[in-house]
């Protein structure tokens, strides 16, 4: 009964929460193509809008392309609104994203549409992903760390409203899609090994969370490998006998993976054929559109050559922008950096690496060495990338699969030092901290420049770029803009929202420590 309420409480709170800061404008009209949560000529903050940059833009116009014109390709108007991001095949455009997600959220869009909010629905949509991935990541604090109840709530809290996750959870971006799959298929995968009678339902599901992870980017083929060696491992028994004899033998349910897999990929294969002439050809591999211009940029934007008559150039190689001599310069980026660093932003997670230590005196080896292989997995991946900034983000957004992840380690250090006041009061201080940084994005703008590019264009960077926002109240939030901007200043309404998250963060550390 208590995991039903704790469950309860956090669909709650994150729709609320999820609500009050969910960027949007009424209306079903096309974003502009114009470059918004920008800055005036003299670098101040401009505004922020719904669609501030090209991910937003390029997915969000794959929905309008399917759901007014019925195909994936996009005409020339849909095209200049997804530059710069747009390639092409033949004499079709198409965004860099995978199609996935522009096709999980097309139900959305159409039923936005028939309220005149086409795109808060669709926004809406990763919102509502982003809340079972917040279940999924309560059950595996409870049932496969075995943490108190009031430790997974707040391993939920850390992720969801403590860390730079909380500006990509209302927005159309495929970061909560992604660490939804790969937190269920973890679960899922370990209900695998709990289960004998229908433990290939559970196979299935991971086989088909993975390949479902690839259809909304490409790199999480990478990114949720060690789910699949989890499944593998988890599917090969090795039993000694007498006379030291040792047996191995394989669980065939765990057939059921593979097939699942090879299921859902089958749609992007037979995509990919369709759209882009081969099964193996992916949207980011095709050639970027170079207008006619010596300098193209996304503000201005000069009329579409037809592609059959431009010339054609080398075809890009996606494994290509990943390099082993850029991950030291990427590590810092994502991890120290004052523009993107991690620990800068959300500091809360230094608490994690306390955290690993006490997972690893606990009898759950195989499944702690996953979660850290995740976690490892994640930064090595795009810290070899070649723009680990992420373009313009808010945080270091490529991370947000680890910081779910480092959530988990920063509750197994609470649910480890429960009866220290002490520690439970560092790590409100250091929430406190967190969550503000993680607010003000979220109601604001996720388009911050790197510190190189703010130092030349003369505008602010991190999140100090945002508190001008904040002053200015330039806010992306539906609500508030829609409503609430009526009753107070959007410094109150941050103020009010921070308030509460403080003294939810409050009744959790103050919950009971040692309930079952």
């Amino acid at each position: 009964m208590k995991n039903k309420i704790a469950i309860l409480f956090i669909v709650i709170i994150a729709a609320v929460l999820y609500g009050l800061t969910l960027r949007g404008q009424a209306g079903n009209a096309l974003p502009s193509n114009e470059f918004n949560g920008s800055f005036d000529s003299n670098g101040n903050a401009k505004n922020a809008m719904a669609f501030e940059l090209s991910p937003e833009r390029g997915r969000f116009v794959h929905l309008v392309a399917l759901g007014e014109n019925h195909t994936f390709a996009l005409n020339q108007q849909l095209a200049k609104i997804a530059y710069p991001d747009v390639g092409y095949y033949g004499n079709q455009y198409f965004s860099f994203f995978e199609p996935g997600i522009a096709y999980m959220a097309l139900p959305f869009y159409l039923l936005g549409k028939t309220f005149n909010l086409s795109q808060v629905f669709s926004f809406g949509f990763i919102s509502l992903v982003s809340i079972l991935a917040l279940l999924f990541l309560y059950k595996i604090s409870r049932k496969i760390l075995k943490l108190p109840i009031w430790a997974s709530v707040a391993a939920v809290l850390i992720f969801a409203f403590g860390s730079t996750a909380w500006s990509y959870a209302i927005t159309l971006y495929q970061h909560h899609v992604t660490v939804f799959l790969m937190l269920s298929g973890f679960y899922a995968v370990w209900k695998f090994n709990q289960s004998q009678k229908y433990g290939w339902l559970y196979a299935a599901y991971a086989g088909i969370a993975y390949a479902t992870s690839i259809t909304i980017d490409s790199p999480n083929a990478i990114l949720l490998m060690p789910v699949a060696l989890y499944l593998i491992i988890s599917a090969v028994r090795i039993v000694k006998e007498q006379r030291d004899l040792t047996r191995i033998s394989l669980r065939i349910g765990a057939l059921a993976g593979l097939i699942g897999f090879c299921l859902a990929i089958s749609p992007l294969l037979y995509f990919n054929q369709y759209y882009l002439g081969s099964w193996h050809t992916l949207n980011g591999s095709l050639p970027n559109y170079q207008a006619n211009s010596a300098t193209t940029t996304a503000q201005i934007l000069p009329a579409y050559p037809d592609p059959d008559t431009a010339t054609e150039p080398p075809t890009k190689n996606i494994v290509g922008f990943f390099r082993e001599q850029s991950i030291p310069r990427g590590f810092t980026v994502l991890l120290f950096s004052t523009d993107r660093g991690l620990f800068v932003f959300a500091p809360i997670f230094l608490l994690a690496l306390l955290g690993i230590y006490y997972l690893f005196h606990q009898d759950i080896a195989l499944e702690s060495g996953i979660l850290l292989a995740l976690l490892a997995t994640n930064v090595l991946l795009y810290s070899s990338w070649g723009d680990p900034w992420g373009g313009w983000a808010y945080g270091p957004r490529y991370l947000i699969p680890s910081m779910s992840i480092l959530s988990l380690f920063v509750a197994v250090a609470l649910a480890n030092n429960a009866k220290s006041l002490w520690f439970k009061a560092l790590t409100f201080l250091l929430f406190a901290y967190s969550s503000a940084i993680a607010l003000l994005g979220a109601i604001t703008t996720n388009a911050d420049p790197s510190k190189t590019e703010a130092l030349v264009l003369g505008t602010g960077y991190n999140f100090m770029r945002n508190w001008d926002f904040l002053m200015d109240g330039h806010s992306g939030s539906f609500l508030y803009i829609t409503y609430f901007s009526k009753l107070v200043s959007l410094k109150e309404y941050f103020f009010i929202i921070y308030v509460f998250l403080l003294l939810l963060a409050l009744f959790i550390l103050a919950m009971e420590s040692n309930e079952s």
